[in-house]
């Protein structure tokens, strides 16, 4: 019992740090196994991103919370780029606060699978059968990522996840017989399954920083000058350890250490992998390996020598050889045989540095010849350092790096991600709520984009009121949510909103903002795109941030501009609806919704509410 106490002391305290969850119309504890869970399964998602993958109490058929993933990458529809050399994985959860594993349990969560995958069976059917409006999105969103991964060849997969407030790990041999139905699905798709008790669930509570072990094979090669910035060691490691110390206690192999960072695994048949996989299981090449193969660069917070040959690297990321050290799991795993042959070896670097310069230089030089996330490259530009900086005063925890404050055990919303920031500043200046959402990785690809979002010459108190404003939004929708009860239509269009929301909100905020110009304090429309380098005398943001700061933070102020904002964006919708014949949905994927829909029907609120105000001042 003690256990389940201290679980429940975990969760008090999410929800105390986190006031927002409150706001949040689904079960308490499939929130805080969300969130516990986050950074270790699933690759450390934005907490909405997070909140949105549970599928909601009653008709959840068995499935409490869902996520896709593409090359570690969350799939948010059925438009995301995949191909052969795509890896698709789908995360199935039952989370249930029990004191064990209940067969019943787990034959729902099978049949809930079952029936997603049972391509025959017609959403209109499933919602017949009972289920919620979350899981036919998901059940929909989950079929036609797994016939276009058919269609390309791509990789297809899925996990399972029992969780339960048990003090011990007992599964009933009815469940494993379960487990074998599920691998022995007509399509052919794997299954791996995993158990979570109360213990599991603690342990995932604490400070997560990551340690691996690196053994060399001789006493490596020292780097480490007078003048010169990063220091490491370099030499040989046998593949076999090398491929240990990347096994987690479970034996299971820590491919996040290479899905969070630039490049993902491309795949076993593309050419090079196979002829690195071939290599590594041939004990007549495996010697020759290290000479064909440029190896592993590790980059950690610390080494630490752990004796003349072995080293502790803390939070390590494999910055170079994502492909190599898949590539050597494969081979190592292949058929079970956990092995490769004792005469392999791979070069390994091992780099230490605090100048953050130097890390983007390592991780831009190291991957120039493949393809790469341009977002990630950007992380360490003095620009991103300074607004992370800015923002932790303002108790707002920047992780421009992936995983930095998770890692340290912090949770909820108050955590914003590199991408998510810049869906929150593009929305806010540039006015393209459904742009930002559904092409975020576009907004990094050119200087003139980039710069537009992030600049050493804006005002850095954007970045905290436009942060700010998306935090109130989101709590204020979900609370809406929990205290109406809206037609499906309605409900999804507030739900899915969330930024569409903020574009409105902060057009009507900024155009309602009270400064000061040639001594005289006035207001004047503002929906127009903002250009943050302009200078501060000039700049339409820093005119009217003292009104705006002074103003957001009072209590019920923003409950006038949502109710607002809401007529606003039904108003667009049904116009969008009206010009395209198109159902409401599909406008969150329509990429000029904003300046054809919303933008016109905001300047025509505030074109009548001016005209309204005149009447009245000439009436009086």
């Amino acid at each position: 019992m003690s256990l389940k106490i201290l679980l429940d002391d975990q969760i008090e305290k999410l929800f105390k740090d986190n006031p927002e969850l409150k706001s949040i119309k689904k079960n308490k504890f499939e929130i805080s196994v969300a969130s516990f869970a986050n950074l270790k399964y699933l690759n450390g998602l934005e907490f909405d991103d997070l909140v949105d993958g549970i599928m909601g109490e009653g008709g959840d058929e068995g499935i409490d919370l869902c996520y896709v993933y593409c090359n570690g990458t969350l799939v948010k529809d059925e438009q995301h780029p995949i191909t052969k050399d795509s890896t698709l994985k789908v995360k199935f959860f039952q989370v249930k606060k029990e004191d064990g594993f209940s067969t019943d349990g787990f034959r729902k969560l099978k049949e809930g699978i079952d029936e997603i995958f049972n391509l025959d069976l017609e959403l209109d059917k499933l919602q017949i059968i009972g289920a919620n409006q979350d899981i036919l999105e998901m059940a929909d969103l989950i079929r036609k990522i797994f016939r276009t991964s058919r269609l390309e060849r791509a990789k297809f997969s899925c996990e399972v996840f029992y969780v339960t407030a048990s003090p011990e790990i007992n599964i009933s041999e009815k469940i494993k017989h379960l487990e074998e139905e599920l691998k022995k699905n007509s399509l052919a798709i794997p299954f791996e399954f995993e158990y979570l008790g109360a213990q599991k669930i603690l342990d995932l509570t604490g400070k997560n920083d990551e340690q691996i072990e690196i053994k060399f094979d001789s006493q490596p090669l020292n780097i480490s000058e007078k003048d010169i910035e990063a220091t490491g060691f370099a030499g040989f490691v046998n593949g076999n350890e090398l491929i240990k110390s990347l096994l987690d206690k479970e034996e299971n192999f820590r491919s996040h250490l290479t899905e969070g960072n630039i490049r993902f695994f491309l795949g076993e048949d593309k050419k090079i992998n196979s002829s690195i996989i071939d290599s590594a299981n041939d004990p007549i090449k495996a010697s020759n390996f290290w000479a064909m193969n440029n190896g592993l660069t590790i980059i950690g917070d610390t080494i630490s020598p752990l004796n003349a040959k072995g080293y502790n690297i803390t939070n390590p990321q494999i910055v170079n050889g994502c492909q190599t050290i898949h590539c050597l799991y494969l081979a190592y795993s292949d058929q079970n045989k956990n092995t490769l042959p004792e005469t392999l070896k791979v070069f390994v670097k091992l780099v230490k540095t605090e100048n953050t310069d130097t890390q983007t230089d390592i991780i831009s030089a190291t991957n120039s010849q493949n393809p790469v996330k341009s977002a990630s490259l950007k992380a360490n530009d003095h620009i991103q350092r300074n607004i992370e900086k800015h923002l932790l005063e303002a108790g707002i925890l920047y992780e421009r790096r992936d995983n930095f404050y998770k890692r340290q055990g912090f949770t909820g919303n108050k955590v914003i991600g590199l991408l998510k920031m810049a869906q929150i500043v593009h929305t806010v200046v540039n006015k393209e709520a459904v742009v930002a959402v559904n092409d975020t990785t576009t907004l990094f690809d050119t200087e003139t984009k980039y710069n537009s979002i992030f600049n050493d010459k804006a005002d850095f108190d954007l970045y905290k009121f436009s942060t700010i404003l998306y935090q109130k939004i989101w709590t204020i929708k979900n609370s809406d949510i929990r205290a109406n009860d809206y037609q499906s239509e309605q409900r999804d269009l507030i739900s899915k909103g969330g930024f569409i929301f903020l574009h409105i909100m902060s057009s009507l905020l900024f155009s309602d903002s009270e400064y000061i110009e040639e001594q005289k304090a006035k207001t004047s429309k503002l929906t127009k795109n903002i250009v943050i380098e302009t200078p501060a005398r000039k700049n339409e943001f820093t005119k009217r941030k003292k009104w705006l700061f002074e103003n957001i933070e009072k209590e019920n102020f923003l409950e006038f501009y949502y109710e607002t904002a809401k007529i606003i964006f039904f108003n667009s919708a049904d116009e969008y609806v009206k010009n395209t014949n198109k159902s409401k949905n599909s406008l969150f994927k329509f990429r000029g919704f904003d300046k054809d829909y919303v933008r016109p029907e905001i300047d025509k609120y505030i074109i009548e509410k001016e005209s309204q105000q005149l009447s009245e001042t000439k009436t009086n």
